[in-house]
């Protein structure tokens, strides 16, 4: 294991969920010539250990990244590492994620990284692993991967790490090739900014019958929804914080939100969208169920995002069958 006084050796860094976002970040850091990356890949396994990933990028042009190990488990990850990074869906409501890293937590100094969208998604992992850092992550990206192996990347890569003395090390990394991380005191303040996007975009594809950006916004009440819709989780993660939540990229409020959605080049197809259609399960847990518990817990009134999670899991109910 790589430590402070030993700075030739490599950060050993082990990337569980590389898929689109997962290996845009991994890739960055491998690209420092400072890290050792494994890549768990499932899916993609026999593409990534024989090829590696073919990443297609806006920003930084199109590159080959092979991972410096490619395991198909967690079990199979045999190292102890410096960092473990989650890149996974958070889906609390189907199981505990938390329980898939067990075997590759061999030491205390492992910082867990979490870089997963929704409110709470720290918990199972400080309840797990209570010797452990765990350092919460916020990430704005762009990415796909339309085929195994495949990732197309737009020009957003930005990360927000909550803080810790681990945080640095990797921030530093990053920012040194290309992506934009800004380690903060108040990195749940920023989850629940980002949360802005994802309860009201995200969700109202879905239950609006599978629309884009262009066409929600392009729909006067369907406009208006979100925008209400953004307002009640304003409110509520503000209560949830005690303080206004923070600007971001000249972002504040509702209808800065809408104005920067409005500005984007391309049409943006909701991710969750995206899961929906591919029959994969959706984040609906920790983007709209837990919030909502924490309305309940502070008494704040959210009525429009108690109907979109309502019609959110019956539409789930129903593609189940």
């Amino acid at each position: 294991m790589s430590s402070d006084s030993d700075s030739s050796s490599p950060i050993k860094v082990l990337v569980v969920g590389t898929g689109a976002l997962g290996s845009v970040y991994a890739w960055r850091l491998q690209t420092s010539g400072q890290t050792e990356i494994t890549a768990v890949c499932r899916s993609n396994y026999d593409v990534v250990s024989t090829k590696g990933f073919e990443i297609q990028s806006k920003l930084f042009g199109t590159h080959t990244f092979k991972p410096s190990k490619v395991v198909r488990t967690v079990d199979e990850a045999t190292e102890t590492y410096d960092y473990i990074l989650i890149c996974t869906k958070a889906l609390p409501n189907l199981s505990d994620n938390s329980s898939i890293i067990t075997s590759a937590v061999r030491s205390p100094t492992t910082a867990i990284v979490l870089i997963q969208n929704g409110i709470g998604i720290e918990d199972p992992f400080v309840a797990r692993f209570p010797d452990n850092p765990v350092i919460s992550v916020v990430a704005y990206i762009d990415a796909s991967q339309p085929a195994n192996g495949l990732i197309e990347h737009g020009t957003n890569v930005g990360l927000v790490m909550g803080a810790h003395p681990l945080s640095a090390r990797l921030a530093q990394i990053w920012n040194a090739t290309g992506v934009k991380c800004l380690v903060s005191d108040k990195i749940q303040a920023f989850r629940w900014l980002k949360l802005v996007w994802n309860a009201s975009f995200n969700t109202i594809s879905v239950v609006s019958g599978g629309n884009d950006t262009r066409k929600m916004l392009e729909d006067p009440g369907c406009r208006k929804l979100i925008r209400d819709t953004m307002g009640e989780v304003y409110r509520l993660g503000e209560a949830a914080v005690g303080e206004k939540l923070p600007a971001f990229m000249g972002i504040e409020g509702p209808d800065m939100y809408l104005a920067y959605t409005e500005r984007e080049d391309s049409t943006v197809w909701p991710s969750m969208l995206m899961d929906f259609k591919a029959g994969r399960p959706m984040e609906h847990a920790v983007i709209l169920g837990r919030p909502l518990e924490i309305a309940r817990e502070l008494g704040v009134d959210v009525p429009r995002l108690e109907a979109i999670h309502a019609l959110l899991v019956m539409v789930e109910k129903q593609r189940q069958g």
